[in-house]
């Protein structure tokens, strides 16, 4: 298996696994803390966003720099940046 093959496999076996998650924490167990999703996908996100808080052990400080990882692996470099800096300075208020 080639080296490219290998980090292919690794990014979808990535993918599917947060997929997993997302759906998890946006089933019926959850339903309730949902009701107002639209629709599968927003659903989904949402649960992806509550398996990151729960990562992180909700904290927003680190939920920031997973932010930031994510921009910047989608190559939204701007984006990326401007959170750094408010990562930067939620660091230099501590």
């Amino acid at each position: 298996m080639s080296k490219i093959e290998v980090i292919k496999l690794r990014k979808m076996n990535t993918v599917n696994a947060l997929e997993k998650i997302a759906k998890y924490q946006s089933s019926a167990v959850f339903d309730e803390g949902f009701k107002s999703a639209e629709n599968l996908q927003q659903r989904k996100d949402d649960g992806l966003g509550c398996a990151i808080a729960h990562y992180s052990g909700w904290n927003g400080l680190q939920i920031m720099k997973i932010f930031a990882a994510a921009l910047e692996d989608a190559n939204f470099h701007g984006e990326c940046e401007k959170v750094r800096e408010w990562i930067a300075n939620e660091d230099t208020r501590r």
